[in-house]
C-alpha cells in the first residue's frame, strides 16, 4: 500500500523536476579502503562467536541494503532515497520565498517518517540504546526530530550551494582545528552527523586545502551522481568524493595521497557494504566500525582528528575538533595497536552522540542483534 502510495504522489510530482543538466560522474570506477576480514586473529579465543555475530549483522545489513536497492528500482527517481527529492529541495530553494522552507521542510519530515520506515526504526533502535528504560513513543517522538534535523542540514547544505549565503559557526577545539589546517596530511574522522558536507566545504574554504570525502555508494546512481556534483561544487571544487564499492585498490589511492600531503575525510561510525570492521564499544553495547581509517593512519603514520558539525540553529554550527588520535607501532600485533585508536574514538563518538542524539543521521542499524 506505501509502495502505492508513492507511486501515485511521483505521478502528481512530476512537474517539479528542473529542467537543467546535471554534471557528470563516475562512483562506480572507485574502490573500498581495505578488504574485508584484513583484522582476524587466529589468537583471539572468542574470534569465531564475534565473526558468527559480525556474519549475522552483514547479512541482515545486505538484506536490508538489496530491499533498499530493490525499492529504488522500482521507484526509479522517485524513491526515497531517489534524485527526485533532492531535485525538489534545489527547486524549493531557487523559486519559494524563504518563510516558506519551514513548512516546507515540516511537511517532507513528516512524509518520510512514515515512508522511510526502515530510517524510522532504524533511529528509533539506536534512541533505544542511548535512552535505555525510555518508552517507544519517546523514542519515535525523537526519531521525527532528527529527521527534522535532517531536513534543515541538506537544506542549508543546499542554500549555501546554491545561493552562497553566510553561515555562522563557533569552533570548539580551534587550537586542534589549527593544527589540522598545518598538518602535511591527515586523516579526518567524522560521523554521520550534522551537516558534514557543508563542514567540509567550510574547511576548504578556510584553510585552503584540498579534501578528499570517502561516502557510501548510494543505491540509486542518479543521487550519487547529484551527491558528488553538489559536494564539488559547494567546495569550489577543493571537496573531491571517492565511493566504497567492491574492492580494495581506494585503500591504496588514499594511502597514496596522505603521503602526497592530501587530507582524508572518513565517516568511521557504521560499516558500509563489504568493508573491513573492527569491533568497538558504544553506549555499553558491542558495535562495529570501519577499521580503514585506523589503518591508514597506521601505514601512513598521520594523526586522526575525530571533527563534527553540529547544528546549532538557523544557519549557525559548531565545529567540534578533538584531540588527534595518534596511532604507532609498538611491536604488538598489529591488531591490539588499531584497537587502541578505537577504543579512543569510540569515546569520543559516545560524546558527541550523548550530546547531539538528534543529528546522529544512523538510518542503518549500527549494533548488532545480541545472541
Amino acid at each position: 500500500m506505501l509502495r502505492k502510495a508513492q507511486r501515485g504522489l511521483a505521478r502528481t510530482l512530476r512537474w517539479f523536476r528542473p529542467r537543467r543538466s546535471r554534471p557528470q560522474t563516475n562512483p562506480e570506477g572507485t574502490l573500498p579502503l581495505v578488504a574485508r576480514g584484513a583484522d582476524k586473529s587466529p589468537a583471539d579465543p572468542d574470534a569465531g562467536r564475534k565473526e558468527s555475530r559480525a556474519f549475522q549483522f552483514h547479512r541482515d545489513l545486505n538484506r536490508c541494503r538489496r530491499a533498499s536497492v530493490s525499492r529504488a528500482n522500482s521507484l526509479g527517481r522517485f524513491a526515497v532515497r531517489g534524485v527526485f527529492w533532492r531535485e525538489y529541495l534545489d527547486w524549493a530553494i531557487v523559486n519559494l520565498p524563504f518563510y516558506f522552507y519551514p513548512v516546507n521542510l515540516f511537511f517532507c519530515t513528516l512524509f518520510f517518517f512514515f515512508f522511510a520506515a526502515p530510517a524510522r526504526r532504524a533511529v528509533v533502535a539506536h534512541l533505544a540504546i542511548i535512552f535505555p528504560g525510555s518508552s517507544a513513543v519517546t523514542n519515535h517522538l525523537r526519531a521525527f526530530r532528527t529527521l527534522s534535523n535532517f531536513a534543515w542540514t541538506i537544506s542549508e547544505a543546499a542554500i549555501y550551494k546554491l545561493t552562497r549565503e553566510e553561515f555562522a559557526y563557533e569552533i570548539i577545539g580551534a587550537k586542534w582545528l589549527e593544527e589540522l589546517g598545518a598538518a602535511p596530511s591527515a586523516i579526518v574522522l567524522t560521523a554521520h552527523m550534522g551537516n558534514y558536507d557543508l563542514g567540509a566545504a567550510l574547511f576548504a574554504q578556510k584553510f585552503h586545502r584540498e579534501i578528499r570525502m570517502v561516502r557510501a555508494l548510494e543505491p540509486d546512481r542518479a543521487t550519487a551522481q547529484h551527491l558528488s556534483a553538489s559536494l564539488e561544487q559547494t567546495g569550489a571544487g577543493a571537496v573531491k568524493v571517492d565511493y566504497n564499492t567492491a574492492g580494495a585498490l581506494l585503500s591504496f589511492d588514499l594511502l597514496n595521497a596522505l603521503r602526497a600531503g592530501e587530507i582524508v575525510s572518513i565517516q568511521g561510525d557504521r560499516v558500509e557494504g563489504d568493508l573491513a570492521q573492527v569491533t568497538g564499544r558504544l553506549f555499553g553495547r558491542e558495535v562495529l566500525l570501519p577499521n580503514g581509517p585506523f589503518v591508514l593512519g597506521l601505514v601512513a603514520g598521520v594523526p586522526i582528528y575525530p571533527l563534527f558539525i553540529a547544528r546549532s540553529g538557523y544557519r549557525s554550527y559548531q565545529v567540534i575538533v578533538r584531540e588527534p588520535i595518534v596511532l604507532a607501532r609498538t611491536g604488538r600485533a598489529r591488531e591490539e595497536d588499531i584497537a587502541e585508536g578505537v577504543a579512543k574514538w569510540c569515546e569520543v563518538l559516545e560524546e558527541i552522540i550523548a550530546q547531539s542524539w538528534d543529528q546522529w543521521f544512523a538510518f542503518t542499524p549500527v549494533f548488532p542483534a545480541d545472541e
